[in-house]
């Protein structure tokens, strides 16, 4: 009987033995399938435009300053490593960190950088001393979006981590993990007999291999089966697989903290969130403070727990001085040094208007072209400088003109493009930059007043026949008989008559009267053709004579494609976000190649810009010449009826920047053009030095200089000293330059009419 107990009890063993087997084959598949394929699903990561430098390039020694410290460049007395930089007299010298740009992977690079004044005179490389006709900066990583499951984390091999962290790691997480296979019976049983005593769970025995095992595999559930499951996985994941590449699992996959809805998994994306640098440039004490957190990220959160946190960190040293790994005088220094923590959302900013604008692009150029997002790299034209700067702008202007005008709800949206490429530096769509919802900059449509003027006045003189700056135009009271039968009585805003202005003088000036008979002496039909031309729908275009005066309703991005063309010298480069996208495996799957289409000619584009210069030197917008008076700015201000919207288009040597500010209901903001979005224009550049507009003229056009009458000369005297740009097809245009006037003269009468009904006009 005994012996036949003591077979089937072999049996039963062999039985469960055989069982174990199969279940432990059947965990090495699920493991293998997981550790031998993609083990993540990463996060599209989107960066910032990449920041070409050449010599002569318009960067200025305080830019690039600037830039480097976005990037979390360090300044020091004496580079020793990437990620640092000095300054000294008009040099900056740094080593630039390795970097997989699109096309290439860059190692890291030693530099200096020569300036003069507001431009680079020489790149050198510190190495050789040879002079670098070009450069590249590496792009700040701005956002990173689609993580899996709500886990982002950035990969690096294990060879690319720093040994003092994995030292460190092994020291306070895992003494043995290169000597136990998986387990450690003698933590395991030492954590119960502790756990025992205190009636509590106050300790645990999980080698690494066994928490990577419960953050790959399982869940935080805490049973016996679980424990089971992950000691034998453990020891499994330890039989067919290396140390390093366990090691590499685990310092990719640890939970290192919460930023909002998002895990943050990994020493270097955590490294990047609390010290905004790769993981490789940091110090002994803030690896301790990363390194504790792997006990409790929630409890030792040095954003919510700054006490808790600094006191991990000093444990962690204290543990690694008793270790002999560090000197008592180590220690000592280390553990009194602050957290200096930045502070959540500094480093991985969030600009939630300029994104929705590249999931947009994506959208819209690729369609189904990318299947899988995971892993990809999206390199985008956002300027990092110049982002920042319009936020604050819009974060200082907008509460003060709220309270000079008593008012609670203006709304903002500002688009800085850059004039040659057309590619977009920075957006903003609320007047709060951080508000994910409705952008205006996108999806606002608003009339556009004045700013419809320059499209006017560049219509007219692509016509050198007949329009150039000195043509006199009438500004007399003028009504229009409307298809309805009623009358259309345009007025100026001064309500004042002139009988007669030039060209020039009624754009610098803004004068409605002179701009509608221009309208009509050009034709409506003509001049919404010209629209449809620059790439307004004529859906938006209606065939009415208030459409000279800006009853039109566009979107602010619409509106900076126009003034785009118009100061690229009649060039059109379609706006965009997104320049590459690179998928994990280093493919370029897109690429935005900036191309440029002539759609109006190079010199009417030009006379229109000098107008736009005498806006700002002596016009409608010459507070803001008179702050800036050595950069020859372009500008044009534009205002709706009864104050609805505040409108601003400012050009600089680089940039166009398109302001509107506005109230959701409609209602009156009480802002004209310059005193409302010129003044948030204003201080945009207070925070952004502008770049000196200098025009050169195309060969077509001549300086002439004009007197009272209007009448050109070639040579300057006494009494014509105004320099005038015209452009003469051929000199005989220059004896008839006044033509413009002597037709108009002709249409005395017709005005006069005009002038009557307009009178009568005011007794109906």
């Amino acid at each position: 009987m005994n012996k036949k107990k003591a077979k089937s009890l072999r049996q039963i063993f062999i039985l469960i033995l055989i069982l174990i087997i199969f279940y432990g084959f059947f965990l090495y598949i699920k493991i293998s399938h997981l550790i031998n394929g993609k083990v993540w699903d990463f996060p599209t990561s989107i960066y910032s435009r990449i920041i070409n430098l050449e010599p002569g390039a318009l960067f200025s020694q305080k830019e690039i300053e600037t830039f480097l410290k976005s990037t979390m460049y360090k300044k020091v007395d004496n580079i020793m490593l990437p990620g640092e930089y000095s300054v000294y007299n008009n040099n900056i010298e740094f080593i630039r960190r390795s970097f997989d740009f699109p096309d290439i992977k860059e190692n890291e690079l030693h530099v200096k950088l020569v300036f003069n004044a507001n431009s680079l005179l020489k790149i050198q490389n510190i190495e050789n001393y040879r002079d670098f006709n070009f450069f590249r900066l590496e792009p700040k990583l701005i956002s990173m979006l689609n993580s899996f499951k709500g886990k982002n984390r950035i990969f690096l091999p294990r060879s690319k981590y720093p040994m003092i962290l994995i030292k460190t790691l092994l020291a306070i997480e895992d003494r043995n993990f290169y000597k136990h296979d998986g387990i450690n019976i003698t933590s395991i049983f030492r954590a119960l007999l502790v756990n025992i005593m205190a009636g509590k769970t106050i300790q645990g025995g999980s080698t690494l291999t066994q928490q990577l095992v419960k953050n790959l595999f399982l869940t935080n559930t805490r049973s016996i089966w679980r424990k089971m499951n992950e000691m034998y996985m453990a020891l499994i994941l330890d039989c067919f697989y290396k140390k390093d590449r366990i090691l590499e699992l685990y310092l990719n996959e640890v939970y290192l903290g919460q930023d909002g809805n998002e895990q943050i998994r990994g020493f270097p994306l955590a490294s990047l969130y609390y010290f905004g640098r790769p993981i490789d440039e940091l110090n002994l004490d803030e690896y301790a403070l990363l390194v504790g957190m792997v006990k409790g990220a929630s409890l030792y959160n040095p954003w919510s727990n700054p006490e808790f946190a600094l006191h991990r960190r000093n444990l962690v040293l204290l543990t690694l001085y008793n270790q002999r790994l560090i000197t008592k005088k180590t220690y000592i220094k280390l553990s009194k040094r602050p957290l200096k923590i930045h502070p959540q959302g500094f480093i991985i900013s969030d600009y939630p208007d300029f994104l929705q604008l590249v999931q947009m692009e994506i959208k819209q150029k690729l369609k189904n072209k990318i299947q899988n997002l995971s892993g990809l790299k999206i390199f985008t034209t956002l300027d990092y400088l110049s982002q920042n700067a319009i936020e604050k702008a819009v974060q200082v202007s907008m509460p003060l003109l709220n309270k000079k005008k008593k008012l609670h709800d203006l709304e903002i949206a500002m688009i800085v493009v850059d004039k040659f490429n057309g590619e977009i530096n920075a957006i903003i769509g609320s007047s709060y930059p951080k508000f994910h919802g409705y952008n205006r900059a996108l999806q606002a449509r608003r009339s556009i007043g004045s700013l419809s003027k320059p499209v006017t006045y560049l219509k007219a003189l692509s016509n050198p026949k007949k329009y150039h700056l000195n043509t006199w135009i009438p500004d007399y009271p003028i009504a229009i008989k409307l298809k309805n039968g009623k009358y259309w009585i345009p007025k100026n805003n001064n309500s004042q008559f002139n009988g007669q202005v030039t060209l020039l003088e009624a754009l610098t000036n803004s004068i409605n009267i002179p701009i509608v008979n221009l309208s009509i002496d050009i034709g409506l039909n003509s001049l919404i053709k010209h629209w449809d031309h620059l790439g307004i729908s004529r859906k938006y275009l209606m065939s009415l004579p208030s459409i000279s005066l800006g009853s039109i309703n566009l979107t602010p991005i619409e509106v900076a494609q126009i003034f785009q063309i118009i100061s690229n010298k009649g060039y059109k480069s379609l706006l965009s976000s997104v320049r590459f996208i690179v998928s994990d495996d280093g493919k370029t799957l897109y690429q935005s190649l900036p191309k440029s289409e002539n759609v109006v000619s190079s010199e009417a584009s030009y006379l229109t810009i000098y107008g736009m210069q005498k806006v700002v030197n002596c016009g409608t917008a010459r507070s803001l010449g008179a702050l800036f008076k050595n950069f020859s700015l372009a500008g044009k201000t534009g205002t709706t009826n009864n104050l609805v919207d505040s409108w601003f288009v400012g050009v600089d040597g680089k940039q166009i920047v398109i302001t509107w500010i506005g109230r959701d209901n409609n209602k009156s903001t009480k802002l004209y053009g310059s005193s409302g979005a010129m003044r948030v224009y204003q201080k945009y550049l207070e925070y952004q030095q502008p770049t000196p507009l200098i025009l050169n003229p195309p060969k077509n056009i001549h300086i002439f200089y004009m007197n009272e009458t209007g009448k050109l000369f070639y040579k300057k005297n006494q009494e014509y000293t105004k320099p005038l740009p015209i452009w003469f097809l051929n000199t005989e245009n220059l004896y008839n330059q006044n033509m413009y006037l002597k037709n108009f003269s002709e249409e005395d009468k017709k005005y006069k009419k005009n002038f009557l009904l307009w009178i009568k006009s005011l007794f109906i």
